[in-house]
């Protein structure tokens, strides 16, 4: 589920002419001159690190009891940035204005894709070997971070965060309403979201003009596609010409004109359809793994009645089973050529790899339900409800194509298309929108 040509990041030149710098002031600092109390091996110093794990998120307080110890014990200062939304321009701004971060910590979405043939990044090969985590990560967890997702390709960064990401069905709603069954086919859907209204309750919640809708769309789209014809047409475009592609999108429009999404779904965010979903408002929605401690922490009690599974699917579709995503792309260590530096690496080798000790992924595992990019045994950790139960979604669910990777930095003009799916667009609108946003 990777690009096999990473685009071009846009605009990086761009970036030094004109473009407006964000708050990274502790990036690019100097290094404080380390007291004798903190002083190490390495000479205390600092490291700028950019982060997508930020305040709020299930897994800052793990991150943040990693820089503790690892401040503690090495004299090296963290000079941490919190992630924008849009975290790949940010990083961008601050490279071009000579600000670069030594380490972000960050999915492989977007421009990020592009960052290691754009010389933002280095790669991260030789790294994997002499830090001592061959042996340890998981060889389909590395593959989902070279270039072109292929052993031998080019390795991008080191992952870190796996994730599921199923369907959420509150069963207290379903019931409720009279579906007495999840649905597995789209005709079951479509009859279950009638029967919800019916009941005063949404249907299908998702943020239909942000990235949760982008990937529930596509999730959809492939339905009567292959994998790899799929990925082709997410990477190069082709939406109008590939017939089974198209019948995915004429499927997507007639669940939406069918009323299975909630009402105004075209400007819901992803923090509505969160909010939505553990009020007990909607009683279906399309989340990830890192959800799953965030919505017991809601204090709502909904992960008590929540079963996970897949969305279902339609008649002749190329998937047997519902269908979710999973994998390893999400936040990961990309080194940049600053933190590759030789004043800089050995910092940087010493935080990268606390994170990889088995306590340390454990933690991280119990905090904020990552799935393990390392191999062994953290069933001891698991302790939320629903990580537990996604540990069995292998048995009922298909998993579809992500497209992150594969559509790369066209992901934002591809959002903006999609908005317009999720309202009254047609499917050659849609399609053609999808084709020049690829393409542009």
């Amino acid at each position: 589920m990777h690009r096999t040509t990473p685009r071009a990041v846009r605009g990086v030149a761009a970036f030094a002419a004109g473009a407006l710098v964000l708050s990274l002031a502790a990036c690019g600092s100097d290094d404080p001159a380390p007291g004798p109390a903190t002083a190490s091996a390495t000479g205390g110093g600092s490291i700028d690190v950019v982060t997508r794990f930020t305040a709020g998120n299930s897994a800052a307080q793990a991150q943040k009891r990693v820089f503790d110890a690892f401040t503690a014990e090495t004299g090296i200062k963290i000079n941490l940035t919190e992630g924008l939304e849009a975290i790949d321009d940010q990083v961008e701004t601050a490279v071009a204005a000579g600000k670069s971060p030594d380490l972000v910590i960050v999915n492989l979405f977007d421009k990020t894709v592009g960052w290691l043939g754009a010389g933002v990044t280095v790669p991260a090969d030789q790294y994997v070997k002499d830090w001592g985590l061959a042996d340890k990560m998981k060889p389909e967890a590395l593959d989902e971070w070279r270039v072109g997702g292929v052993a031998g390709g080019q390795l991008q960064g080191l992952p870190f965060s796996g994730f599921s990401w199923p369907l959420w069905y509150n069963t207290d709603l379903l019931t409720k309403a009279g579906v007495t069954e999840v649905p597995k086919s789209t005709d079951e859907l479509i009859a279950a979201a009638k029967k919800l209204r019916e009941a005063g309750v949404g249907p299908v919640t998702v943020g239909g003009n942000d990235w949760t809708g982008q990937k529930l769309f596509y999730q959809i789209a492939q339905s009567f596609t292959d994998a790899a014809t799929m990925q082709k047409v997410m990477r190069e475009g082709g939406y109008c010409t590939t017939p089974s592609v198209l019948n995915g999108i004429k499927l997507f429009t007639d669940l939406r004109d069918a009323k299975v999404f909630v009402d105004n779904v075209a400007g819901l965010s992803a923090d509505d359809m969160y909010a939505s979903f553990y009020s007990g408002k909607a009683a279906i929605m399309s989340a990830g793994s890192w959800a799953y401690t965030e919505s017991k922490a809601s204090g709502t009690g909904i992960e008590t009645h929540t079963t996970l599974g897949g969305f279902p699917v339609p008649s002749g579709s190329v998937y047997p089973k519902p269908t979710a995503y999973q994998g390893f792309t999400g936040v990961g260590f990309m080194i940049t050529k600053q933190g590759a530096a030789p004043d800089k690496i050995d910092k940087v080798r010493q935080l990268v790899t606390k994170f990889y000790d088995q306590p340390t992924v454990g933690d991280f595992v119990k905090d904020a339900s990552i799935l393990p990019p390392v191999t062994g045994d953290f069933a001891s950790y698991a302790t939320d409800p629903l990580l537990k139960a996604s540990l069995g979604l292998d048995a009922n669910v298909d998993y579809a194509v992500l497209p992150d990777v594969w559509i790369g930095s066209a992901s934002d003009p591809i959002t903006q298309v999609l908005t317009g799916a999720y309202g009254e667009a047609s499917p050659q609108e849609i399609c053609e929108g999808l084709d020049t946003a690829t393409k542009g």
